[in-house]
């Protein structure tokens, strides 16, 4: 599996902190400023190079096999749920390689305390920084440093604990899948598993040691998963891509999924989703869920 260094984040301010209609995307934003101020060498991003422009392999890096294309970003955010409050707490991960840039990430938050964030660039505290541990959804110290990350095997055996027949998955943040050069607006499980093995995959090859993955055996068993109860809705949303001047769409399915099916296979993927979203703008909060845990 992919080595993946997740951190939770807390923030303090006077007031509630107004982070606007898509809080990763502010988060996203108030990152890259500090980091482009502080970091920014202008130097031309290279993907066996992190160190000649930290900045830019972080927040803009192009593959030079994908014809110029963007591709997924090493990290991603998972944005404080619920109403603006004094205390913000958000959430990182942070893959493979990527990991060696989380002081320089930590010392960014800091400068944000003197940028300003939300709307009106009101002043925040740097409280807290925690690791945060994805699978086991438990809290730890940093003071003798970054953890080990988990282990495939310990996503295996997770998936074994639970129903091998019943998937109970909560989409916290929008999430937005194209399938089939469609966008899917009800959360079908082979459309947005799909993404997720072709994320992995490419996370993998970019940032860590390429994960073999069988995609025709657990395609077959994803195609024989059924959506048995959907409780999600949709959610629209736009961001404004600052670099390319125009606005982008953000709208994807948010709510309680039930899934019924052979399940054993794909757990394992199911689980370690959970540390690297799946769908459009990742990097800005979306695509984050949670499989809640039944124990057979």
């Amino acid at each position: 599996m992919i080595p993946i260094t997740s951190l939770t984040v807390t923030l303090n301010s006077r007031y509630p902190l107004d982070l606007g209609g898509h809080s990763g995307a502010s988060l996203r934003g108030a990152l890259y400023e500090a980091l482009a101020v502080m970091y920014d060498s202008g130097a031309q991003p290279q993907l066996a190079d992190m160190d000649s422009n930290p900045t830019a392999w972080l927040m803009r890096l192009e593959a030079e096999t994908n014809s110029g294309k963007d591709v997924p970003r090493p990290f991603a955010i998972r944005p404080p749920l619920g109403l603006p409050s004094t205390e913000t707490r958000f959430g990182m991960s942070f893959y493979g390689r990527a990991a060696q840039l989380i002081p320089l990430v930590l010392s960014a938050w800091q400068g944000v305390q003197t940028i300003g964030l939300g709307r009106n660039r009101q002043k925040v505290t740097l409280k807290a920084v925690e690791g945060f541990d994805l699978l086991t959804r438990q809290s730890y110290s940093l003071e003798a440093g970054l953890p080990t990350p988990t282990r495939h095997e310990d996503y295996q055996h997770f998936a074994t604990l639970l129903h091998p027949q019943r998937l109970q998955m909560r989409f916290l943040t929008p999430t937005r899948i194209i399938h089939q050069e469609h966008l899917c607006h009800e959360p079908q499980f082979r459309p947005w598993f799909q993404r997720l093995l072709e994320r992995l995959r490419l996370l993998s090859e970019l940032y860590a040691e390429p994960l073999w993955i069988p995609f025709a055996d657990l395609l077959a068993a994803a195609d024989e998963v059924r959506l048995v109860r959907d409780r999600t809705h949709w959610q629209e949303g736009w961001t404004h891509n600052r670099r390319e001047g125009m606005r982008r769409p953000m709208g994807g399915f948010v709510g309680e999924a039930h899934y019924e099916g052979d399940l054993r296979t794909l757990l394992p993927y199911v689980l370690l989703g959970q540390a690297v979203q799946v769908g459009k703008n990742t990097v800005k909060g979306s695509g984050w869920y949670e499989v809640v845990y039944q124990i057979a």
